[in-house]
Protein backbone atom coordinates (compact mmCIF):
# COMPACT_ATOMS: atom_id res chain seq x y z
CA UNK A 1 0.00 0.00 0.00
CA UNK A 2 1.37 3.38 -1.28
CA UNK A 3 0.35 6.75 1.00
CA UNK A 4 1.32 9.82 0.59
CA UNK A 5 2.76 11.59 4.22
CA UNK A 6 2.93 15.25 4.30
CA UNK A 7 4.63 17.31 6.97
CA UNK A 8 3.47 20.68 8.00
CA UNK A 9 5.08 23.01 10.79
CA UNK A 10 3.81 25.76 12.68
CA UNK A 11 5.02 29.49 11.20
CA UNK A 12 5.10 30.49 14.45
CA UNK A 13 7.24 27.46 15.84
CA UNK A 14 8.98 25.50 13.28
CA UNK A 15 9.67 22.61 16.26
CA UNK A 16 6.16 21.89 16.14
CA UNK A 17 4.98 19.70 13.21
CA UNK A 18 2.11 17.03 12.36
CA UNK A 19 1.77 14.44 9.64
CA UNK A 20 -1.29 14.39 7.43
CA UNK A 21 -2.02 11.29 5.23
CA UNK A 22 -5.06 12.22 2.84
CA UNK A 23 -7.47 9.68 2.63
CA UNK A 24 -7.99 8.29 -1.23
CA UNK A 25 -10.61 6.65 -2.24
CA UNK A 26 -8.82 4.26 -4.71
CA UNK A 27 -5.08 2.96 -3.91
CA UNK A 28 -2.47 4.88 -5.17
CA UNK A 29 0.45 4.24 -7.83
CA UNK A 30 3.70 5.83 -6.95
CA UNK A 31 3.03 8.10 -9.84
CA UNK A 32 -0.14 9.18 -8.70
CA UNK A 33 1.06 9.78 -5.17
CA UNK A 34 3.76 11.88 -6.80
CA UNK A 35 1.66 13.66 -8.96
CA UNK A 36 -0.94 14.62 -5.97
CA UNK A 37 1.40 15.42 -3.73
CA UNK A 38 1.89 18.65 -4.33
CA UNK A 39 -2.37 19.30 -4.77
CA UNK A 40 -3.02 18.09 -0.95
CA UNK A 41 -0.12 20.44 -0.01
CA UNK A 42 -1.07 23.44 -1.31
CA UNK A 43 -5.06 22.68 -0.39
CA UNK A 44 -3.89 21.94 3.04
CA UNK A 45 -2.00 25.14 3.69
CA UNK A 46 -4.66 27.39 1.80
CA UNK A 47 -6.96 26.13 4.47
CA UNK A 48 -4.94 26.27 7.47
CA UNK A 49 -2.48 29.56 6.66
CA UNK A 50 -0.96 29.16 9.99
CA UNK A 51 1.57 26.07 9.04
CA UNK A 52 4.13 25.22 6.27
CA UNK A 53 4.77 22.74 4.28
CA UNK A 54 7.91 21.31 5.37
CA UNK A 55 8.24 17.71 3.90
CA UNK A 56 6.45 15.25 1.85
CA UNK A 57 6.87 11.58 1.18
CA UNK A 58 5.48 8.64 -0.58
CA UNK A 59 6.06 5.29 1.86
CA UNK A 60 5.32 1.86 0.69
CA UNK A 61 4.38 -0.55 3.50
CA UNK A 62 6.08 1.63 6.15
CA UNK A 63 3.81 2.14 9.81
CA UNK A 64 3.29 5.93 10.66
CA UNK A 65 6.49 7.94 11.71
CA UNK A 66 7.06 10.80 13.89
CA UNK A 67 7.82 13.77 11.76
CA UNK A 68 11.86 14.46 11.52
Amino acid sequence: MIELVLVYCLISDSHTCIEKRPAFEVEMTPQSCLMDAERYAIDYVEAHPEWRLAGWRCEIDVPRQDPA
